[in-house]
């Protein structure tokens, strides 16, 4: 699956610039959410103990207040603009690419390139929530990345699953005994959220873990708050990657994408 993505990103963006200006896009689209765990710390502390000092001192907490709005509006402002941005940068990108495809074919391209840019920055959230447990608890953190690897082998089979079906619907087209558009919806779906049910599964033990060692002590309270809220972010971004990763295997069975070599060109699966 992994290979499957880089072959299509080279594919879609052929040159250099494009390729970087996309990564800069999907890295800070992914480190947004990450960064925005650092500001619930920051309210959570302001929260647990800021009660405390502002009976003693309110002067105290107005550098802590001011700077946790700074961060909070800094946080959704990037949010905003690397959506606004997205439009813009895959557009540059197929400008440079070199390729001249049809209106119907340029669209599913464009699909592919949401679906992509969604599916890398589900994976790259995964590894950052991923590295922010072990600044905060190792143990967890170890598990956390068991069970993520093994919701990524489930979602792989799933998105090999969902493009050999994909592929299969093209060669028999439309024609009377063909899968009907609603079992071909509805399989998508069903797979879509099985990978989602595998995710919540999983995650339910590192849940489980990380509340036996809040409970007994291991973990600080405002800490195992934090985790908590990235585990659910980290449980729903894993689900999102299952319904994105079936999407773009409809897509990439549309454009023929798989066998696209890194210079771009591309054979269209019949």
């Amino acid at each position: 699956m992994i290979s499957h993505l880089f072959t299509v990103f080279r594919g879609l963006f052929t040159t250099r610039a494009s390729r970087a200006a996309v990564a800069l896009l999907i890295m800070v689209t992914a480190a947004v959410p990450v960064a925005e765990m650092a500001v619930l710390r920051m309210f959570s502390s302001l929260i647990l103990e800021g009660p405390e000092t502002f009976a003693e001192n309110k002067n105290e907490l107005i550098l802590p207040v001011c700077l946790f709005f700074l961060a909070f509006a800094v946080t959704r402002g990037a949010h905003h603009l690397v959506r606004l941005l997205r439009v813009r940068v895959f557009r540059k990108g197929f400008e440079t690419s070199g390729r001249n495809s049809k209106p119907s074919q340029e669209s599913w391209e464009w699909a592919l390139a949401f679906e992509l840019s969604a599916v890398l920055v589900s994976l790259v959230q995964a590894v950052m929530f991923s590295a922010l447990f072990f600044l905060i608890d190792w143990p967890t953190a170890i598990l956390n990345v068991v069970a993520s690897a093994a919701v990524l082998y489930g979602v792989s089979v799933l998105y090999r699953r969902e493009l050999s079906r994909q592929q299969e619907y093209i060669k028999v087209g439309t024609r009377p005994g063909s899968p009907a558009i609603a079992q071909r919806v509805g399989g998508r779906i069903r797979n879509a959220e099985f990978g989602s049910i595998l995710a919540s599964t999983v995650m339910v033990v590192v849940l489980a873990f990380m509340l036996y060692r809040a409970l007994t002590g291991e973990i600080p309270s405002s800490d195992a708050i934090i985790m908590f809220l990235a585990l659910r972010l980290l449980s729903g971004q894993l689900g999102t990657l299952s319904a994105g990763i079936t999407r773009f295997a409809r897509a990439t069975a549309r454009t023929g994408a798989r066998s696209w070599e890194p210079t771009g060109k591309a054979e269209v699966t019949s």
